[in-house]
């Protein structure tokens, strides 16, 4: 008899296949964590990454320190390439770079990475290496690509003539190239140069791409145009040579002139620095000034403002002037000779000005005193001999007896004095009405009036100062 065979259900199964399933794909995962579980992986976008594959190496320094897990193409239409770093190749910088290097020629490629500067800042986790600071190198069969047909073949022609020509000629060559040495190794150092200043050169190659595609659009137009530009302005500099090599000729003479009045400015600037610095604190103080100024404007409104009803009245009296003032100016012609007339005697009074106020202050009191009818004039009167035989007819000017002149006397000052002379109240000779120096015949004015007046007046004139001494005609 056959033993029946057992199957079991179809749920029981699917059960156990998906338990199975999930303790392998936990063990794997388990187990790719516990393989690097201190790894990071940073992702750098590259413009073309054809060459990489994933699992090639990424190193530093020549040491690998990584490998490439995954690329895709990001939605900008770059490649994004993740690499699965070990904690020797960290920290990154902003500024960290990433390139593609051939391993050999036969094709195989890795990953250069450069950590960056120092001083940059570290490169936020999850942030990918920028596509400007990426890039790779160009393979031998790029450069190849670029030889279409004929330029192959005139370079297989070149390489063949010189084939040609070398054959035969080797010590020849030998010296050439050891003579060529020192030239080699000033190109060795000039490499050196330019592989130190090789991210500057890049940076130079990157700013000139904008240039030369912005010049190589429209096919050329714009190029042909700043080509037509630049002859039309060597065509304008080789047609006025003459006047540029004469300006040419001329600048060391201005330069010189330019130096020389350089040289007195700093003259002047050197003498005016002590003034300047006397009148820094006037400039501290002109904004406070300014101020000070604004604040006086604005009380000067109101003034300003209320004095225009004063300039209306002002130019009421100004035209109420003018008639006056025509007047006086058509009197101005007998004004001035008049006042030429009077300048004399005012000269006359100025160089006898005691004299006058002496006589003013005895007048006043000769005619200050008054009774119960009116006021009255007191005089003193000296009379002497002298005086009375002066005033007679006849008698000469003397009274000597017999005809003979009187000795002369002293006065009080010691000097000699004629007696024949008339005498003055105070023992000098007289020379007037009011007494005198003896200069001239009176003390108002030196001389005689042209009716023979002692005061040097005129008839007139005399009446006129009575009247304005006594108040009356």
């Amino acid at each position: 008899m056959k033993t029946p065979q057992r199957r079991l259900p179809k749920a029981r199964l699917a059960l156990t296949a998906l338990v199975a399933v999930g303790a392998v794909a936990a063990a794997t995962t388990g187990m790719a964590a516990d393989a690097n579980p201190s790894t990071v992986v940073v992702t750098a976008r590259f413009a073309d990454a054809s060459p990489l594959l994933v699992g090639n190496d990424v190193k530093l320094h020549g040491v690998r320190v990584g490998a490439i897990t995954s690329m895709t193409v990001a939605p900008d239409g770059v490649a994004a390439v993740a690499m699965e770093l070990d904690p020797a190749a960290l920290p990154l910088h902003r500024d960290a770079k990433a390139f593609v290097r051939p391993v050999s020629l036969l094709g195989e490629r890795y990953v250069e990475l450069d950590r960056g500067s120092d001083a940059a800042p570290l490169l936020e986790k999850g942030a990918p290496i920028p596509e400007s600071q990426t890039g790779q190198n160009t393979d031998l069969d790029q450069v190849l690509n670029t030889l279409d047909e004929p330029t192959g073949q005139s370079l297989a022609a070149l390489v063949t003539v010189l084939g040609e020509g070398s054959q035969g000629n080797g010590a020849h060559l030998a010296d050439t190239i050891k003579a060529l040495a020192p030239a080699m190794n000033d190109t060795a150092g000039l490499a050196t140069v330019l592989n130190q200043q090789n991210d500057v050169l890049t940076r130079l190659v990157d700013r000139l791409t904008p240039v030369a595609s912005a010049l190589a659009a429209d096919k050329g137009k714009s190029l042909d145009t700043l080509i037509g530009a630049t002859q039309q302005a060597l065509g304008t500099t080789a047609a006025n040579q003459q006047s540029l090599d004469r300006t040419l000729a001329e600048l060391p003479g201005t330069l010189q002139t330019a130096r020389d009045t350089l040289a007195k400015l700093t003259g002047t600037a050197t003498a005016a620095a002590p003034t300047l610095q006397a009148i820094r604190p006037t400039t501290d103080n002109l904004a406070q000034i300014s101020q000070e100024l604004q604040r006086f404007a604005d009380s000067a409104d109101p003034a300003l403002a209320s004095a225009n009803p004063v300039l209306d009245k002002a130019q009421t009296l100004l035209d109420e002037a003018r008639p006056v003032v025509e007047t006086l100016q058509r009197s101005g012609g007998d004004t001035k000779s008049l006042a030429a007339s009077l300048k004399p005697i005012a000269g006359q009074l100025t160089d006898n000005i005691g004299g006058v106020f002496e006589f003013i202050k005895n007048w006043a009191l000769a005619t200050n005193g008054s009774d119960g009818l009116s006021h009255y004039f007191r005089a003193g009167l000296v009379v002497t001999p002298d005086i009375v035989s002066g005033a007679l007819p006849g008698l000469g000017s003397n009274l000597g007896i017999g005809g003979s002149p009187a000795p002369l006397t002293e006065n009080p000052s010691g000097k000699p004095v004629d007696p024949q002379a008339p005498q003055q109240p105070g023992g000098g000779p007289a020379g007037g009405l009011f007494g005198g120096t003896g200069k001239g015949p009176g003390p108002l004015l030196s001389g005689s009036a042209p009716d023979g007046g002692a005061t040097g007046l005129t008839q007139n004139q005399e009446n006129g100062l009575l009247g304005f001494l006594i108040g009356g005609n």
